[in-house]
């Protein structure tokens, strides 16, 4: 099945979406609810980040977490590059002896390179934004036991301090990353889509409230995460379209380029 034909509308998926995760990130940075949140949490263990290193968030739920979803992630590229080439040998095979049909179809094909797109565009998006834009983590910060002041992300950043790559979250951006599952078995099995997206934003959730437990992050770096991960999958659910609708206005521009041009030299 193709995914085009049964995908909703870009205003429903992705605007409206986006718009909502834009207000929840105003609300939580503009009006201090960050901060109001992480001093609950910090305030809550003792006025010491006591989850910080603690082996269940630190061990298992963070950097375990991390290593299984690298795992996973290579085992889909695997399955995904296998099942390729040997759909190719198939086709090659089948021009002289005749072979049962793959079930490695397409829509099969297509939909795994589509996740696997988004899983990529997702988390090194994350990572580049990371290192790119300097903000403290929680932990970092005066209120909170450290020994920094507060930048805001719109505020230039002093020249003789070190930037600390804070800002978004890329924990929270493993379970974020998945949402691209949605599209997946919104192709191959409709009737998985929603329990997907339901599990992905979950995972996207806990772990970022991981490491907020931990003074690693603010909840607006897990929102601007969650806003990340879910254009890329969008934008790689909807590519053909949108390649199309360029595709057509291009054509028009050149179009009314060349019959400008034709309408100057006749005068």
């Amino acid at each position: 099945m193709s995914l085009t034909a049964v995908l909703p509308s870009a205003r429903q998926l992705l605007l409206r979406p986006l718009l909502v995760l834009s207000l929840l990130f105003g609300l939580c940075y503009g009006l201090n609810a960050d901060f109001a949140l992480a001093g609950f949490w910090y305030q809550l263990q003792g006025h010491d980040w006591a989850l910080q290193h603690y082996w269940l968030t630190e061990e298992v739920l963070h950097r375990g977490v991390r290593s299984l979803n690298q795992w996973v992630i290579a085992a889909l590229l695997l399955h995904f590059a296998v099942q390729t080439i040997r759909q190719k040998f198939q086709q090659q095979r089948s021009r002289s002896v005749p072979t049962a049909s793959s079930r490695w179809t397409a829509a099969r094909q297509q939909a795994h390179g589509r996740l696997l797109m988004s899983l990529a565009l997702s988390l090194a998006g994350v990572a580049i934004l990371k290192h790119s834009l300097p903000m403290d983590c929680p932990w970092d910060l005066q209120p909170f036991g450290g020994d920094q002041t507060f930048i805001g992300l719109f505020s230039s950043w002093p020249a003789n301090r070190a930037p600390n790559a804070c800002f978004p979250a890329g924990h929270a951006s493993i379970g974020y990353a998945w949402l691209g599952l949605y599209f997946f078995c919104l192709q191959l099995y409709p009737l998985l889509a929603r329990p997907a997206l339901i599990f992905s934003l979950l995972l996207g959730i806990s772990l970022g409230l991981v490491q907020q437990l931990r003074g690693a992050h603010f909840i607006s770096h897990d929102i601007a995460s969650a806003a990340w991960c879910w254009s890329m999958a969008c934008l790689c659910a909807y590519w053909p379209t949108l390649r199309c609708a360029l595709q057509r206005t291009v054509h028009r521009l050149n179009f009314l380029n060349t019959t400008t041009r034709t309408q100057r030299g006749t005068l």
